[in-house]
C-alpha cells in the first residue's frame, strides 16, 4: 500500500485509508499563492490524479483562513514582469483542472477568508463544507483585474449570471450562510469543525464506489454541454463500464445478502 507524502515548506499531504489531504501552508500570508506554493500544489494534485491508492481529497489550509489569493508581491505583478506572471498562472491552470477533472471525489474545508484564486480554488472542488467564520469573495474588481483560476467560469455555473454578476462587479464578501443559501457550497459548520468533517466525509466516500463516483462526476461535468440524449448515451456507456468492476460485482452481491457492501475502487 502506497503511504508516501509531500512535505515542503508551503505544501503538506498525508495518505491515510485511500484519502489523500492537502494542506496550504503558508499561515503567516493567510496561505496566499506564490509560485513555490503554485508549482506545488499542483504536484500534489498531479499525485492525487495519477496514484490510484488515493480515493478521495481533502484540501484546506493552516491557520486563520483557507486561501487568501494570490501572492501579488510575489507573481510578477508589481514588476509588471509578464513572464512571471504567465508561468504563475500556467501552473495555476493545471492545478484547477486537475481538482475539477480529477476522477475521484475532492472536498474543500475552508475557513476564514477565501477571496480571489482561493475562493475559486474551492470552487473548483465537488464538495464544499465551510465554518461559521468562512469568508467568500471574489475580490478582483476592488484591485482592477480580472478574476483568474476559473471564476468566471465556475460563478455563472454555480449560480447564474445575474448573481455570478453581482458579485464579480463589486467584489462583495459572502458570508458562509449566504454561500451556502446561494448554492456556492454544501454544508456550514461550526467554528473548528470544518477539517474534522471534511475528513469524515472524505474516508466515507473512499470506502465507496470510487470508479462510479469518478464517472458520475466526468458525465455531470459534460452534461451542462449536452442535450439529454447525449447525457443519455454517456450514461449507458459509462454504465457499460461500471457494470464490469469489482465494485458493481460486490455492490449487488451486499444488496442480495442485505449487507454492507465492501468497495474496493476497482
Amino acid at each position: 500500500m502506497w503511504r508516501g507524502c509531500i512535505k515542503v515548506a508551503v505544501i503538506h499531504t498525508k495518505f491515510y485509508d485511500g484519502v489523500f489531504e492537502i494542506e496550504l501552508n503558508r499561515p503567516d500570508n493567510l496561505n496566499a499563492l506564490n509560485y513555490e506554493l503554485i508549482i506545488h500544489l499542483s504536484e500534489a494534485v498531479n499525485e492525487a490524479k495519477r496514484n490510484p491508492a488515493i480515493r478521495s481529497v481533502i484540501l484546506y489550509g493552516k491557520g486563520k483562513g483557507f486561501c487568501a489569493g494570490g501572492d501579488l508581491k510575489d507573481i510578477g505583478v508589481e514588476t509588471t514582469d509578464p513572464i512571471a506572471l504567465r508561468d504563475f498562472m500556467q501552473k495555476g491552470h493545471e492545478a484547477i483542472l486537475g481538482l475539477y477533472r480529477m476522477e475521484k471525489p475532492v472536498i474543500a474545508a475552508v475557513h476564514g477568508p477565501a477571496v480571489g484564486a482561493g475562493c475559486n480554488l474551492a470552487f473548483a472542488c465537488d464538495l464544499i463544507i465551510a465554518e461559521d467564520n468562512a469568508v467568500f469573495s471574489e475580490i478582483f474588481a476592488k484591485v482592477g483585474a480580472l478574476p483568474d483560476f476559473g471564476g468566471l467560469y465556475f460563478l455563472p455555473k454555480k449560480v447564474g449570471m445575474h448573481r455570478a454578476a453581482e458579485f464579480i462587479f463589486t467584489g462583495k464578501k459572502m458570508s458562509a450562510h449566504t454561500a451556502f443559501e446561494y448554492g456556492f457550497i454544501n454544508e456550514v459548520v461550526g467554528n473548528n469543525e470544518a477539517l474534522l468533517k471534511g475528513r469524515e466525509l472524505a474516508k466515507s466516500l473512499a470506502n465507496g464506489p470510487t470508479k462510479a463516483l469518478g464517472m458520475a462526476k466526468r458525465i455531470m461535468h459534460q452534461a451542462a454541454h449536452l442535450s439529454l440524449e447525449d447525457v443519455l448515451e454517456l450514461e449507458a456507456y459509462g454504465q457499460s463500464i461500471i457494470f464490469q468492476t469489482k465494485d458493481f460485482s460486490e455492490g449487488r452481491k451486499a444488496f442480495a445478502e442485505k449487507r454492507e457492501a465492501r468497495f474496493l475502487g476497482c
